[in-house]
């Protein structure tokens, strides 16, 4: 009797250390998978600065026709697929890279790819240039800096790699447009990062928010015949 219940005592002090060593490994898989997904997402956010070879492509009648058909029909499809995915058609975990909060909204891709589109067909690429380098980079240097010298810190670090990005394009303009701009687009980008809104993600504010600026901006100017507009920075092929 005492044989079998030492044995009986023994089976559950091996299953009970299994159960720790099963659960020890299994949330070190899901903090692997959490660490990819992170880093997925920021290559991501930096992967959009090669979007700017749009700019590259032949100014001729055909293919300007396609860069307006192709950008809407791949943001169509995106549309579609968020769709089906948020009316449950397409399991959500087909997605890598998906926030928890993005299981019942449209997920952050898709408020990236519609900001895009409207930048190429609506805005000069002097405006939309900076805006988009600013999702590229500036959103994901927040997110790391943050983690390590606060919001103060990290928002300061992020609102002088916007104003870098609106120097650079904008160098060719007059002084003052060019530290007026810089100043406006870096705000505008900054507090479309840190101004967070229920139904609209900030990868699609950080860059309509410093780009509708700059629009108001120029067309106010324009209005006692001002044009701040400065040459274009890339030229097609």
């Amino acid at each position: 009797m005492l044989f079998s219940e030492k044995n009986a005592k023994d089976t559950l002090k091996t299953t009970k250390q299994r159960m720790v060593k099963y659960q020890a490994e299994f949330l070190e898989q899901i903090d692997a998978i959490e660490v990819d997904a992170h880093w997925f997402r920021r290559v991501f956010h930096t992967f959009a600065a090669s979007f700017l070879f749009y700019y590259l492509l032949p100014d001729e009648e055909w293919m300007n026709v396609i860069k307006i058909v192709v950008p809407i029909i791949i943001v169509s499809c995106m549309i579609v697929i968020e769709y089906r995915r948020l009316r449950g058609y397409i399991d959500h975990q087909r997605f890598f890279g998906l926030r928890n909060y993005e299981k019942k909204r449209p997920a952050s891709y898709l408020y990236f790819g519609i900001a895009v589109l409207l930048l190429f067909l609506l805005f000069p690429q002097q405006i939309a240039i900076p805006c988009i380098l600013c999702v590229a980079f500036t959103d994901p240097i927040i997110g790391e800096t943050r983690y390590y010298f606060g919001k103060k810190k990290a928002y300061t670090i992020g609102f002088i790699i916007s104003l870098f990005f609106f120097l650079i394009t904008w160098y060719r303009a007059d002084w003052w447009i060019l530290i007026l701009v810089s100043v406006v687009g870096a705000a505008g980008a900054l507090i479309g990062e840190t101004k967070k809104l229920r139904f609209v993600d900030d990868d699609f504010m950080i860059q309509m928010l410093p780009a509708l600026f700059l629009l108001l901006l120029w067309q106010g100017l324009m209005i006692f015949g001002i044009s701040i507009l400065p040459p274009k920075i890339i030229l097609p092929i």
